[in-house]
């Protein structure tokens, strides 16, 4: 039953997985062919490679300390604890060992795990570190010397040394165990509770003597071998205490460790407790502390291979680069590979033991395999028979052994994602597949997999295969809260990929985390920045909605135009957008190759946004507004190249928008496009189109614009309203004469009837009546003066971007006319609308201005502080 438990739960999120982090997120994944571990196939490969491992003499059986989690009551391997530190409060204890043959003389121990004190055996001492004896209350303690201060802060006391000595000379003392009445079985250790040199200890924290408990710690346990100690282990893998734990047996290790403080206080032997917060080991499953006890598992020997995992992975691509050397001292420091796990559900551990005579091994490698052995199998399908329970009733029978039993262990999960490279195409089978695909081109994980799957796929195939499965690797940061925090349940800050789709859709989010941070940076997600992100899709959006407006409007038939052909004629701006695209083209392919996946996002949003949005658009938007003429067309082919060939690159980044734009856009003028942007070809770079002189001269102009427009502002000269001269001194001769070439774009951007584009400003033009201002690269000056017919052609500009906010609320079509009327008492509005009535007109679209206002659209405007009633409706003419 647990076991169909297990199954139900695996296919409600392999659906989760499906439905909302594969489909609705648009992850390009092939669900139908997709691997699951659990699958018999699978589980095959599994058996495989432990099989070659055994044969290999890699697989072993060992007794050590490993960790443990007590609620999942089975142990981890060390790349699984190095995934689930936490933050934790712990006792913090310091403890008097009362010194044998010594008066009122006391080793003193610091730890924060009070119930590891039961299975004492030793303490240790570094053997070349200074130590005091200190006199405290007519008692003596030793500690390191410098952390006399530390104790004596933490004790409020002044402690004074009265003897200093080496480390070395406390070797062989004895001491009384702190415990003994109350775990007897200490009374019968006869070569134990002593003093231990060794290298381990630290003479910078606690009091630098180290309480040895060998059944407890990796290092404790090695000294424990070293000299023989008892390794005494009295807690179960539940984390209770077995009946060697004596008074504490059938408690809970916290239940203990407060029983342990409450015996030393009644001992008088606790002279200081407290708590300390610090970055604990906890279950990466189920977040329950860990603990670490000795016991007897099966293991990898992944540390003899050290060498060959490191000139393994330097045959990888690693990005990014800062964070190799985080695989490397993982890799330098890998140890033996714990993988047997005390569990139901997983992969069984193919191994049998004789009953007969434990010492005789028996490693199933396939199904096959095992019902050659089998004299009977349980009557189930594949699928059931390499789960338990079902093959631990399978009956194995040998001429040299009446019964064999398997080894009640499931195999560790990252041994199951490890041999993916080459049971997720069922590689034993497909041969031929497998050699084509292996190495594999890409693996992307996040940061903590250098200990997980990065390390499980590497460490399982240099051992069958002697090389890394994979050429390049990419490095995902963790994701936090906006206040850089670990999201948690708990703390209540998780934010859920569900809730943001629906609340602000699946592109923004994407656009969002691609565009926000590098990867490999640690990503602190802030709901409210995807507005940001949803203003950038929307002006991206009204460039393709223009485009199509106008085109349609037009008629505009793409194939109909050659895009080589159509440049003979081009003006500089469509030769430069043109020429943008494709500079910007080669910097997303460079990024993309190093997968900097941030930058190459944030260039394409670049480009559509500041280049086409806020400058093309601009210097094109006067072209495509007239009726007659040639010169739209070459703006319109232009404009719907780079647009299609922009839609190609933003499909890995925004993939729903991108087809919807593909589909209403590129196959309205183009049906026979391919029916998808997704299975469509990226392009490539055209360098005949390049044009970095002109991208140069362009940025400058730009900058100009840029710099008049602040200039404006500062004396509250609207863009909309013409000056009558602006003069731009350049020191470079040259320059100024290729500036020459684009002085009628320059005027439009400026909005300035004359502009002079000279090497030095006259004197003329820096009197009091200009604003004057030194930008390094060029000196600007600014005429402060409108005279009346400026001023007037402002106020019909602004009349005009009224009418056109009008137009837009009323859903007029682009060429609808309409029949205008423009009311107001103020005289200076009035000449404005008498002398500009043609130019009102034309850019409005409007037939005349008429009285008669019914049936109007009518708005009140605040024009510079001037009331102006204007209505419109659609002229029936």
């Amino acid at each position: 039953r647990f076991v169909d438990e297990c199954n139900r739960l695996v296919d409600h999120y392999l659906k989760v997985w499906s439905d909302i982090g594969t489909s609705r997120l648009a992850l390009w994944l092939d669900l139908e062919r997709a691997y699951e571990t659990r699958r018999a196939y699978y589980i095959e490969h599994v058996w495989y490679f432990i099989k070659k491992m055994f044969e290999k003499g890699m697989l072993f059986e060992g007794f050590r300390v490993l960790p443990y989690c007590p609620r999942c009551e089975t142990a981890l391997s060390d790349a699984e604890v190095d995934q689930g530190y936490e933050e934790k409060v712990s006792p913090s204890i310091y403890v008097k060992f009362k010194v044998v043959g010594y008066e009122n003389t006391y080793l003193l121990i610091w730890t924060t795990t009070p119930w590891t004190l039961v299975d004492n055996e030793a303490v240790a001492v570094r053997g070349d570190g200074d130590y005091c004896k200190v006199l405290v209350d007519n008692e003596y303690l030793i500690i390191a010397k410098d952390l006399v201060p530390e104790v004596s802060k933490l004790l409020g006391k002044d402690l004074k040394c009265v003897e200093v000595f080496k480390g070395e000379s406390l070797r062989g003392l004895r001491y009384e165990h702190p415990l003994l009445d109350e775990a007897p079985i200490h009374k019968e250790h006869k070569d134990s509770h002593l003093v231990l040199t060794t290298d381990f200890v630290s003479l910078t924290e606690g009091t630098g003597l180290v309480h040895i408990a060998p059944a407890h710690g990796p290092e404790d346990f090695e000294l424990g071998v070293k000299y023989n100690l008892p390794i005494t282990n009295s807690v179960n893998a539940n984390g209770i205490f077995n009946e060697l734990g004596g008074v504490f047996s059938n408690l809970s290790i916290d239940e203990t460790s407060r029983k342990v403080i409450d015996v030393l206080k009644t001992k008088k032997l606790l002279i200081y407790e407290g708590t300390i917060t610090h970055m604990y080991p906890h279950c990466w499953r189920c977040g329950t502390p860990l603990i670490y006890r000795t016991d007897r598992q099966w293991f990898l020997r992944v540390s003899s291979i050290r060498d060959e995992l490191i000139k393994s992975l330097d045959t990888v691509r690693i990005y990014p680069e800062k964070l190799k050397d985080r695989f490397y001292n993982w890799l330098a420091n890998v140890k033996d590979w714990t993988i047997s796990r005390s569990r139901i559900w997983g992969t069984p551990l193919p191994i049998w033991r004789c009953r007969d005579d434990p010492n005789k091994l028996l490693v199933i490698g396939s199904l096959d395999e095992l019902r050659r052995y089998a004299s009977s199998i349980p009557n189930v399908d594949e699928e059931r028979l390499v789960h338990r329970p079902w093959v631990d009733e399978v009956c194995i029978k040998t001429d040299d052994c009446s019964e064999w039993v398997r080894e009640p262990y499931v195999i560790d999960v990252w041994i199951d994602s490890g041999i993916a490279w080459i049971a997720s195409i069922d590689g034993l089978r497909d041969k031929e597949l497998f050699s084509k695909l292996y190495p594999y081109d890409f693996v992307t994980e996040g940061i903590d997999q250098t200990r997980g799957w990065f390390y499980s796929l590497l460490a399982t195939s240099v051992l069958m295969m002697g090389r890394a499965p994979y050429k390049s690797i990419l490095i995902q940061g963790h994701v936090v809260d906006k206040f850089g925090q670990k999201m948690s349940k708990s703390k209540g800050n998780v934010i859920w990929a569900y809730d943001m789709f629906e609340k602000y859709g699946v592109d923004p989010v994407r656009a969002y985390i691609l565009t926000k941070f590098a990867p490999g940076d640690v990503f602190s997600f802030d709901p409210d920045e995807i507005k940001d992100i949803i203003n950038k899709l929307n002006i991206v959006w009204n460039v393709y909605r223009f485009a199509h407006m106008y085109m349609s409007l037009d008629k505009f038939d793409p194939r109909k135009y050659d895009l080589r052909t159509v440049l003979d004629n081009a003006r500089p701006e469509d030769l430069w957008i043109l020429s943008k695209f494709y500079t910007t083209l080669r910097a997303y392919d460079n990024l993309m190759e190093k997968y900097e996946l941030h930058l190459a996002s944030r260039a394409i949003f670049e480009y559509l946004i500041e280049y086409v949005s806020h400058r093309y658009i601009r210097l094109v938007r006067p072209r495509v507004w007239r009726e007659e003429g040639d010169d739209k067309f070459i703006a319109y082919t232009v404009l719907y190249h780079i647009l299609k060939e922009s839609i190609k690159l933003l499909a890995s980044i925004i993939p729903h928008i991108s087809e919807y734009l593909w589909q209403r856009f590129v196959k309205f003028y183009e049906p026979n496009e391919c029916v998808s942007v997704h299975v469509s070809v990226l392009p490539q770079v055209v360098n005949e189109y390049i044009r970095e002189d002109l991208e140069k001269i362009f940025d400058l102009i730009f900058e100009i614009y840029a710099s008049v427009s602040s200039m404006r502002n500062s004396l509250g000269i609207k863009l909309r309203w013409p000056v009558k001269e602006v003069v731009i001194g350049l020191r470079d001769d040259e320059v100024v004469n290729e500036l020459m070439n684009y002085l009628d774009i320059i005027k439009f951007l400026v909005n300035s009837k004359e502009v002079r584009i000279v090497t030095e400003l006259p004197t003329t033009y820096l009197s009091d009546d200009y604003l004057v201002k030194d930008f390094n690269i060029f000196k600007i000056s600014l005429s402060k003066a409108i005279d009346k017919e400026l001023y007037y052609e402002g106020i019909a500009r602004e009349i005009v971007r009224r009418v056109q906010v009008m137009r837009n609320k009323a859903n007029l079509l682009v060429d609808d006319f309409i029949d205008l009327n423009i009311t107001t008492d103020d005289p200076e509005i009035m000449e404005a609308v008498r002398i500009f009535n043609k130019f009102i007109l034309s850019e409005t679209r409007a037939k005349s201005l008429v009285n008669d206002v019914e049936g109007m659209y009518v708005v009140e405007w605040d024009l510079e502080g001037r009331k102006v009633v204007i209505g419109i409706r659609k002229s029936k003419t």
